[in-house]
């Protein structure tokens, strides 16, 4: 089976190397004056598709029977999947802010590329095998939602140097977005394919696909965590809530939207230009000329898809060099506002492995998948330098019988 045969939204599913949100502990206390960090995470994940199926469309060419059974047999009433790619830049200086010694500017700049989708059974069906088995029935394709947006952040904020609490205001530049949610889509085919029938629920909003500048909105978001030292049962404790990206894009008035309640009826048609849902998001025009949406131009207001995480760190503190501390321990639990992403879960733990080595252990739930190990590596430099590499899903990123893989980075510098 080739990849032009298929829905062409799942290899936007599985770029490469990719993670997870990263891990920004610093210290409690700040103690130098400069500190720059330096941050690049992405994944993608899915808890039904397995990585044989998104590695071979990712490469093109023929997908077994097998291939495709496997994750078929997988799926059940509740199929997600997604990816996020973000890389950003930080940095915070001096001894003081408006004459307050607790206080310290921080900036920021950051970019995004952030998808979710959530499908039923019978959207992958028809995508991988076909109509043939629906001859006399009708599939339900719906209810299936996804957001796809990509969008840079360029902030300004202040931070307590006492705690590593912040709050930073953003001007948000849009670059691309495709959203849908289609509470309904259900479509029958006739006996000996003599017609179909569409009866379909849905809206639709996408970007200026023709734009070829820097920007297709502008926006504003803020970013804020709240960081509080304690004692827990004697043990030294850190306590955080933040919320990240909790904003807005107003998209440009070459963006197009619809929204369509009706019944369709074709005839003499193949399935695969009645409800082609790569043409939704791959911002081709084969579901406008195939349904007769008729897209219209218009600004729209949308918000972003913002995150908010609550962490708890305990336990023992190890210091690499100043300005670098972690706890033994770390509880958390976070959700991001995008279409198939479930709360997730992670419990870490961190053990030195010498005076200049850090290993993080751990283990999450949630998200765009189901359980995944995570593994990392933090390391020390002289007295300004950390250096860290992990993984989210270590058994996944070198795993084709697995699910998602996940990769991130971070480097900090302070003097």
């Amino acid at each position: 089976m080739a990849m032009s045969d298929r829905w062409c939204w799942l290899p936007l599913l599985f770029p490469m190397l990719a993670s997870a949100q990263a891990d920004s502990t610093w210290s409690q206390h700040m103690v130098h004056k400069h500190r720059i960090t330096l941050e690049s995470v992405g994944a993608y994940d899915s808890n039904v598709l397995y990585n044989d199926l998104v590695m071979g469309i990712h490469r093109g060419g023929f997908l077994s029977t097998e291939v495709r059974e496997r994750t078929l047999n997988a799926l059940g009433s509740a199929n997600r999947a997604g990816y996020e790619f973000s890389g950003s830049a930080s940095f915070a200086w001096g001894d003081s802010l408006f004459g307050l010694a607790d206080l310290m500017p921080r900036v920021s700049v950051a970019h995004r590329d952030l998808l979710g989708i959530r499908f039923v059974r019978d959207a992958y069906t028809l995508s991988f095998f076909g109509n043939a088995a629906f001859e006399g029935s009708t599939a339900h394709i719906g209810p299936s939602a996804f957001e796809q947006v990509q969008y840079q952040t360029f902030a300004f904020g202040v931070e307590d140097k006492r705690t590593g609490s912040f709050v930073e205001l953003a001007i948000v530049n849009g670059r691309s977005l495709n959203t849908g949610d289609i509470p309904k889509a259900d479509l029958y085919t006739a006996t000996d394919g003599r017609y179909l029938e569409l009866e379909l629920d849905g809206e639709y909003q996408r970007s200026d696909t023709g734009s070829t500048g820097f920007s297709n909105g502008i926006g504003a978001a803020i970013t804020l965590q709240w960081k509080r030292p304690f004692r827990l049962f004697g043990m030294p404790a850190m306590g955080s809530i933040g919320i990240f990206d909790l904003g807005f894009i107003n998209w440009n008035q070459r963006s197009l939207s619809v929204d369509k309640d009706s019944t369709i009826r074709y005839e003499g048609v193949e399935v695969a230009g009645i409800l082609d849902l790569d043409g939704l998001i791959l911002n081709e025009n084969s579901l406008q000329d195939s349904l007769g949406l008729g897209y219209e131009p218009m600004s729209f207001l949308r918000p972003l898809p913002a995150m908010v995480e609550a962490k708890l760190e305990f336990g023992r503190r190890y210091k690499g060099i100043p300005g670098f501390e972690r706890h033994a321990y770390a509880v958390s639990i976070d959700q991001r506002t995008l279409p198939g992403y479930i709360p997730r879960g992670t419990v870490v733990r961190n053990f030195p492995l010498s005076r200049a080595v850090l290993a993080q252990v751990g283990v999450t739930y949630g998200g765009f998948g189901e359980f995944r190990a995570r593994v990392g590596l933090e390391a020390f430099v002289q007295d300004h330098l950390s250096i860290s590499v992990g993984t989210p899903n270590a058994v996944g990123l070198f795993s084709d019988q697995a699910r998602g893989k996940a990769l991130a980075g971070r480097v900090g510098v302070v003097w």
